[in-house]
């Protein structure tokens, strides 16, 4: 029984409703008795004890003693307080008992409704414990000083010997005895049904577990194969396309750096901000992958050093619009300028700054992408980049005249499309459509929210 809350809390909830139940239902009693003795004193009569009504008073007085060490331990739940209780209802069952067991009392055994009441809420209070074995403990001890009392009150009143079919005066009290059972009952129940919580709890932690180690690994995986496309297999394309000869000593240093990168323990980290040459010119950091594209290209590094108008006009007006760091798509468009391809920048730029820096990073990545592949496949010297900022979302589009191709013919094995572009949007949350026909061109719309975590 989960009470509705999870399974976590639903435990300590059930613990703590039983406990204020057993201190409700101890109260109970003792308010019960307490009316019977304060209807003695009214009546006179007081069960047939002498001094009726000195008597019945003193009866309440002892409940009262008791009813407040009762309401002192319902105030504040502690052990010491408990074992105060126990004692005080203790000696207050062990005075009842001398009392109105004398010679010539209306109650023939221990066995009443007076006595029973009393000890009925130390079983009760017994049971006040959050743990079902602790709680039964303090059940059965609360009945055992009860009983222990009452015998002992019997016994130094030299009544009649103990019998235990209900001959003698003092006999186990079946109401006292019947409140453990249920007690125990109650507790036992409890504890099988928190060890089966727990256990399930404990199956369903491991699911979880799993499940994000599954999602770690993914994830993992993901960024390896990116990183993999994105470094070595562009070496592959780099060395192939620059012909017969020694290879030039950029290209080697830009090989070594990403070698470094993939076999070193940080690989899986994003090194945006650390992938850069040696300074060029003026004191000019280019990508790493500016060199790859150059070298793919058949151009040396200088030859492309010359940007497009329209991509230098929208690059200066992302640069004037930024107030702290890289300008946005300045990588992808540094790509572009250096593998020959004219870019045409659209739209506002300086929105990719709304955006989480990994989120952003990951889009950023995504677009080189996309122009490396217009660069490899698409046989055109210019692109269309548009970026469109909204409230929930932002969205790059990247818009070419060229080739084209079948995207539903793009064979599983090409990483390209599938890991470096559509897995790292899909990683942060985001979605990656893709238009195209042989002859007619492509269009790449990457969309990532602009808040919230994607991964």
């Amino acid at each position: 029984m989960t009470l509705g809350l999870p399974e976590h809390l639903a435990g300590a909830s059930l613990g703590r409703a039983l406990t204020r139940a057993g201190h409700s239902a101890a109260a109970v009693c003792l308010l019960a008795a307490m009316a019977i003795a304060a209807a003695s004193v009214v009546d006179g009569r007081a069960w047939g004890l002498p001094e009726p009504r000195a008597s019945a008073m003193l009866v309440l007085l002892l409940l009262a003693a008791q009813a407040a060490a009762q309401a002192a331990l319902m105030r504040w739940p502690n052990v010491t307080l408990t074992v105060v209780t126990l004692v005080v209802g203790g000696g207050v069952a062990f005075a009842l008992t001398e009392l109105i067991m004398q010679p010539g009392s209306d109650f023939e055994s221990t066995n009443n409704a007076m006595l029973a009441l009393p000890r009925v809420a130390l079983v009760l209070l017994g049971g006040a414990g959050f743990g079902s074995r602790i709680a039964i403990t303090w059940a059965a001890l609360g009945w055992g000083i009860g009983e222990a009392a009452t015998l002992l009150a019997v016994a130094l009143n030299d009544a009649a010997a103990v019998d235990w079919s209900g001959a003698g005066v003092w006999v186990p009290n079946v109401t006292a005895a019947a409140a453990l059972v249920i007690m125990t009952i109650v507790r036992t129940f409890d504890g099988i049904s928190r060890r089966s919580a727990a256990r399930q709890e404990a199956g369903l932690y491991r699911a979880t577990q799993q499940t994000r180690e599954l999602a770690i690994r993914h994830d993992y995986e993901l960024r390896a194969i990116a990183r993999l496309h994105d470094t070595a297999l562009s070496h592959l394309i780099a060395v192939a396309t620059a012909g017969s000869g020694p290879i030039a000593e950029r290209l080697r240093s830009d090989i070594r750096h990403d070698l470094a990168l993939i076999v070193g323990r940080d690989w899986a980290i994003d090194h945006a901000d650390h992938e850069a040459d040696d300074e060029v010119g003026q004191g000019t950091r280019r990508p790493a992958s500016s060199a790859r594209a150059d070298a793919a290209r058949g151009r040396s590094p200088l030859a492309a050093s010359t940007l497009t108008a329209t991509a230098a006009d929208a690059a200066g007006t992302v640069d004037a619009e930024a107030d702290t760091g890289p300008a946005p798509l300045a990588d992808a468009i540094d790509v572009a300028r250096h593998a020959g391809l004219e870019v045409h920048l659209s739209g506002d730029p300086s929105a990719l700054r709304r955006i989480d820096p990994a989120r952003r990073e990951a889009l950023e990545a995504a677009v080189a992408q996309c122009l490396m592949n217009v660069v490899r496949h698409a046989g055109v010297d210019e692109v269309e980049v548009a970026v469109g900022p909204g409230d929930s979302e932002l969205t790059v589009a990247v818009v070419d005249g060229g080739a084209g191709f079948d995207v539903a013919g793009v064979p599983p094995d090409r990483i390209g499309l599938r890991t470096s572009i559509r897995g790292r949007i899909e990683q942060e949350g985001g979605t990656v459509q893709v238009w195209s026909r042989p002859g007619v061109g492509t269009t790449v719309l990457l969309s990532v929210p602009v808040e919230g975590v994607g991964r």
